[in-house]
């Protein structure tokens, strides 16, 4: 008995050491691979402090041989805290001249930030003083390419304080009716919608009527102030919405504004925010690079380029549109003319062979065009998505061109448009020695992308916020457990790191050339929460390369 044990023994340990060997990284020699030179300086007053809107483009910046000058963190507010509005207008007056271009926020500027501008912070006096301030930066700055944003707020309630929030529910309702109304005239619907009217105390109807007649009124005059100052680039984004409401009613009126001024080639409206100070980066590089790139654009089923995703007002296929038109880039019918594939898979309870679609998805990725992936999930489940059966299949994700899964729809397909579209350009125009540091940057991006839209936000965000409600903290107030639960989140995600390094990750070259093959050698991430929340982290991942010489 004893001998067959440590027979089963024996023969359990070399099968360890055989999966061990089998799955043992290269042996690599240690390469240091230096930044892509910066050609240019741009200065920029983000939405907010919030990663996707200031290091994600710094971060993209890099990649595209720009410098991103960003302001101090503390001047740019936290969560309810509105940023301090005018140092931030002194300290861009302070940078613009040693820039090449600017991008704005007008809402950081009259609102302190996108929460504010859902209140509003902001009165007709700090809106007007912000279309004289673009009239006088303009004159000032004749010769700077000047890029502005502004954002349609969304209906959302429960940022508010009571008794607002009694009637989210009613006033949700009450919005998408009008909006219904105005579209279509229905009978019926009127009906209703007078019954949410006499419910709804008039204060409270009165406030967000407000709120939208403001905005929009505030937009056409932001168009009007953009034309006259001729503003290089304005986009006129919508928070995140419903198939109807208020905010689209701002967004038909703003694109009338383009169309009947034949303004939609420079002036843009589109859904989404986080991501728009990426996209206008990404549009700016391809003006100055006169580069307007390919885009194939592939679903992972017929379905998902006409379905409504949550948080949407607009269906998959319309935003895709939307984002490639930003960027200045337009779809082809051929995969083998695209300078980059575009595959976006959004996942529901419905969802079917994912196994499938898997393995059609690594044989793009192996092939000869740059490939950008968009993995979303309506229920925000990992099991609706497709990353972790390209995981199962050994494809080898570190030479994807782009990966977004992080929020919504807009959110997701701006990021990735913006970094393909960016790294795909840079390809064609760098010299080759410049290639692999190319290279590395885009994976860094894409790792950072990995750990935050996949490992944090679809497998661990829910454990997290079930786990709070257990001990009796509060997900959207942690307050001084702040540190304790970063501490937390960067423990949980040190697991899943080594998972995918050692299964994946380091096992596949992101880069060749004639001599060498180039991989990810180490991974350290580093996890902070940028607001006293667990919504989203700010989480960056520090890479080491090697290479592997290749047989003569």
């Amino acid at each position: 008995m004893i001998k067959k044990l440590c027979l089963c023994l024996i023969a359990f340990s070399l099968l360890a050491i055989s999966i061990i060997y089998e799955n043992r990284p290269p042996k690599l020699e240690k390469v240091d691979l230096p930044p892509l030179s910066s050609e240019q300086k741009i200065v920029v007053l983000p939405l907010d402090g919030r990663p996707p809107c200031t290091k994600f483009v710094s971060d993209l910046g890099l990649l595209s041989s720009v410098k991103i000058i960003l302001p101090p963190n503390d001047l740019l507010g936290n969560y309810t805290e509105p940023a301090q509005r005018s140092l931030l207008v002194n300290w861009f007056n302070n940078n613009i001249g040693n820039a090449d271009s600017g991008i704005i926020s007008s809402d950081l500027l009259i609102h302190g930030g996108l929460v504010g501008s859902r209140i509003p912070v902001g009165t007709l006096n700090d809106e007007n003083a912000f279309l004289s301030y673009l009239e006088t930066l303009h004159k000032n700055n004749p010769a700077k390419a000047l890029y502005i944003y502004s954002i349609i707020p969304r209906l959302l309630i429960a940022d508010q304080l009571l008794p607002d929030s009694w009637w989210q529910w009613h006033l949700m309702r009450w919005a998408a009716l009008q909006d219904i109304q105005d579209t279509f005239g229905d009978p019926l619907s009127f009906k209703e919608l007078q019954r949410f009217v006499d419910e709804i105390p008039p204060e409270i109807i009165d406030k967000y009527s407000a709120l939208y007649r403001n905005n929009g009124d505030f937009n056409h005059r932001l168009l009007d102030a953009a034309v006259k100052n001729n503003i290089d680039m304005l986009i006129i984004g919508q928070d995140d919405g419903q198939p109807f409401g208020l905010p689209n009613l701002n967004r038909n009126r703003a694109l009338f504004y383009l169309e009947h001024n034949n303004l939609v080639n420079k002036y843009h409206t589109t859904r989404g925010a986080d991501e728009l100070g990426c996209l206008i980066l990404a549009a700016d590089r391809n003006r100055n690079w006169q580069y307007s790139p390919k885009v194939f654009v592939e679903y992972s089923s017929p379905r998902v380029a006409d379905i409504t995703m949550p948080f949407m007002s607009c269906s998959v296929g319309e935003t895709v549109n939307e984002k490639i038109a930003i960027v200045g880039g337009k779809s082809v019918n051929d995969p083998s003319q695209a300078d980059f594939i575009l595959y976006v898979h959004c996942g529901n309870d419905a969802t079917t062979n994912l196994d499938a679609k898997a393995a059609y998805l690594k044989k793009l990725i192996m092939g000869a065009t740059p490939v950008a992936l968009v993995d979303l999930s309506a229920n925000y489940d990992v099991k609706e998505t497709i990353f972790p059966h390209l995981i199962n299949n050994n494809t080898p994700l570190v030479r994807l061109a782009a990966f977004a899964g992080w929020n919504t729809v807009s959110n997701s397909v701006g990021t990735a448009v913006a970094q393909a579209s960016i790294f795909t350009g840079q390809k064609q125009r760098l010299p080759e020695r410049d290639l692999p540091s190319l290279y590395a940057l885009n994976l860094q991006f894409n790792l950072d992308r990995f750990f935050d839209d996949w490992v944090y936000q679809k497998i661990m965000h829910h454990k997290l916020s079930k786990l709070l409600e257990i001990r009796e903290m509060d997900p959207y107030s942690l307050d001084y457990d702040t540190l304790k639960v970063s501490k937390f989140i960067k423990n949980e995600i040190q697991v899943y790191k080594n998972t995918l390094f050692y299964d994946n990750l380091c096992r596949y070259p992101f880069y060749s050339d004639d001599a060498n093959d180039y991989y990810l050698s180490s991974i350290d991430i580093d996890v902070t929460l940028p607001w006293e929340r667990i919504f989203e982290v700010n989480l960056s991942t520090k890479a080491t390369f090697g290479t592997r010489a290749k047989p003569n």
